[in-house]
């Protein structure tokens, strides 16, 4: 048996470390996964044709199993095609595990509530050591779209928006890489009252404020501080913030300034792409 599925990427908004709380909307970036369900036991996994550890593919399957005894199967052989940068803060685990979730359903047959799913992936990721708060927030972005805000200690969506269209997305990524549960999250959890404020005004509608004071909370977290934020605002961007744990920073352009953007901002290794809603 066989079956595929696809999630989307996302940027953060607020990061969920700090309070529990956190905000997310979802881009143009994909994850798309295979999965052939198998009678042996053991799990394969391949991404972007290389093999790879199956750790948390075998995690997210045996949650799969636990939610679903009727899909009745021992092992899988997994690949996943994607585009988005691995530890960039640009929720490449999350889209991950929620397009192997949804192959595992399509192959099994089994109509599973989207979100259901999402707490399947939550729960894995932290059992496998992928994730420190489940990332709710952040895989229910990439798996519905748009704009998203959650309580991740509860699994609960709080609420779910669109997010305005006429904005391209630019990612700027910076060399290397910072894993998730490398992120220092005790200097992180001391602007908790920042971040806590960061949220509130984000629910209340200024999204694009919440972006920056979060990216900066992040930042000084791990030592960057707000330089490409700050430039990228001052060449015209809307909206710029450190995404995730970093090192990537989430830009929001209009779309009629993206060239002109580009020229001013100078910098060159950037990924462009759309907003994604429902």
């Amino acid at each position: 048996m066989k079956g595929n599925g696809v999630s989307g990427g996302a940027l953060t908004v607020i990061n969920a470390i700090a309070t529990g709380f956190g905000s997310a909307f979802g881009i143009g970036l994909t994850t798309s996964a295979e999965v052939t369900l198998v009678d042996e036991p053991g799990v394969t996994l391949s991404v972007n044709g290389h093999e790879a550890d199956a750790g948390f593919a075998k995690g997210l399957l045996e949650g799969f199993k636990e939610a679903f005894p009727e899909s009745e199967f021992k092992g899988a052989d997994v690949k996943t095609q994607s585009d988005i940068p691995q530890s960039k803060g640009l929720k490449s685990s999350s889209a991950a595990a929620n397009a192997i979730l949804l192959a595992a359903a399509d192959a099994s047959g089994i109509e599973a509530d989207s979100l259901d799913l999402v707490r399947i992936g939550a729960k894995a990721s932290i059992a496998c050591g992928v994730s420190v708060t489940g990332a709710f927030d952040d895989a229910s972005a990439c798996m519905l779209g748009g704009l998203v805000f959650t309580d991740n200690r509860n699994m609960r969506l709080i609420e779910h928006r669109k997010m305005p269209e006429e904005f391209a997305v630019v990612i700027h990524l910076p060399d290397g890489e910072i894993p998730t549960l490398a992120f220092p999250k005790d200097k992180f959890k001391a602007r908790s009252k920042e971040v806590e404020a960061a949220f509130e005004k984000a629910v209340s509608g200024d999204v694009f404020s919440a972006i920056y004071e979060n990216g900066r909370c992040v930042g000084d977290s791990i030592g960057t501080g707000t330089k490409t934020a700050d430039k990228a605002l001052s060449a015209g961007a809307l909206a710029a913030g450190i995404s995730g744990t970093g090192p990537a920073t989430g830009i929001l352009v209009k779309k009629e300034n993206l060239a002109s953007f580009l020229d001013m901002f100078e910098e060159k290794n950037c990924i462009i792409t759309t907003v994604r809603n429902p």
